[in-house]
């Protein structure tokens, strides 16, 4: 795609077009709306012979080259507005998923309603075309043939100029609405995008919230068990505060690691924020669901860690972690809150262990 100019490299460009765009999306609204006639404007003169037929009818040039440079303007600001948006609009993983999913749908909701004003815009001039087809053969059978035949030749010659502008505004808004259309898609796959969690490589929370939906719904059309683990790394300020936070992305990216190994590829693993994970295990009841966090805990417990750079020793670092079955009636907020109070439970107890519902304490 060419490259966007000088003057619309800057979000001052995008204030210009869109303001260029409100002014024409107003004179059309007005003049749809018969708020503001733009007859007065377009013609110079019409003389009428005794007050009714139209004899003579002087058009203002002017005034034509006005409305083409308007409508010039709609469909660059339109078409600039999508690629200024394209080129600014955040697509890759810093980007979150409500900005994404908020810039597609202004750009779509805006963009509807200018090419909607100009479509109508169009429709009139249509509409327009046809009147004009329908008085030439209302006039031809007055009695001052010659002269109406002279208004019926202009009036047609000018009905013919519109149905070709006509023609050429419907080619540019097509080309605009592939363009849009092309945007929109470039948008989805960023926010496709956004569902992974640049860090680990594994889901965030976005798709966590987007499987767990689906999973309690599979749960109940199926009626099978579903299981969530949620862990937690162990003391992690305290790691960050005496390694740096180098250290601890990469501690966090070697549990991720071991959950994606210990997990099946039916189960969902998502990194749901800071140092703390959620496993969606479908399928599963709690005492398998507690196995699988019990191995995770011990493989992940088992590592020792050195900062490569001085082969610093960090040493063993621990893992907490929580787990519920799915109860009728829970919604995800529920069920993450069951599972997330047996995670701080373990933390209570000791940490580096696991909490369930089948324990009573």
């Amino acid at each position: 795609m060419a490259s966007l100019p000088y003057w619309f490299s800057s979000r001052r460009g995008l204030i210009l077009a869109g303001g260029a765009l409100g002014v024409v999306t107003l004179l059309g609204s007005l003049a749809f709306l018969g708020v503001y006639d733009p007859a007065p404007f377009l013609t110079l003169r019409t003389v009428t012979e005794r007050g009714a037929v139209v004899i003579e009818t002087r058009y203002n040039p002017v005034a034509f080259i006005v409305l083409g440079v308007l409508a010039a303007i709609t469909f660059v600001c339109a078409v600039l507005l999508a690629r200024f948006i394209r080129r600014f609009v955040p697509s890759g993983p810093r980007a979150t998923a409500d900005e994404l999913a908020s810039a597609s749908a202004t750009l779509g909701r805006e963009l509807a309603n200018a090419l909607a004003v100009i479509r109508l815009d169009l429709a009139n001039k249509e509409t327009y075309a046809r009147s004009l087809a329908n008085a030439q053969g209302r006039l031809a059978g007055l009695t001052e043939a010659d002269q109406v035949r002279v208004v019926v030749s202009l009036l047609v010659a000018e009905n013919e100029r519109m149905r070709l502008a006509s023609e050429q505004d419907k080619h540019k808004l097509e080309n605009s609405a592939r363009e849009i259309d092309a945007l929109q898609t470039s948008l989805r796959g960023a926010e496709e995008a956004t569902l992974t969690d640049p860090l680990t490589g594994i889901g965030n929370r976005r798709l966590f919230n987007d499987a767990m939906k689906k999973a309690i719904q599979d749960s109940h059309a199926q009626r099978v068990p579903l299981s969530l683990i949620m862990c937690d790394i162990d003391h992690f300020k305290r790691v960050n505060d005496m390694f740096g936070h180098d250290v601890g992305d990469e501690i966090i990216r070697a549990l991720a690691r071991v959950i994606e190994t210990s997990v099946r590829e039916t189960d969902s693993v998502a990194r749901y924020g800071g140092e703390e994970f959620a496993i969606i295990l479908p399928g599963t009841e709690l005492n398998r669901a507690k196995e699988t966090a019990d191995r995770i805990r011990r493989q992940f417990g088992a590592k020792q860690f050195a900062i490569r750079k001085t082969n610093q020793k960090i040493g063993q670092v621990t893992a907490s972690f929580g787990v519920a079955e799915h109860r009728p009636g829970d919604d995800v907020q529920e069920f993450v809150r069951r599972a997330d109070a047996k995670l701080y439970e373990a933390k209570a107890r000791g940490r580096d262990r696991v909490a369930d519902f089948s324990e009573r304490r």
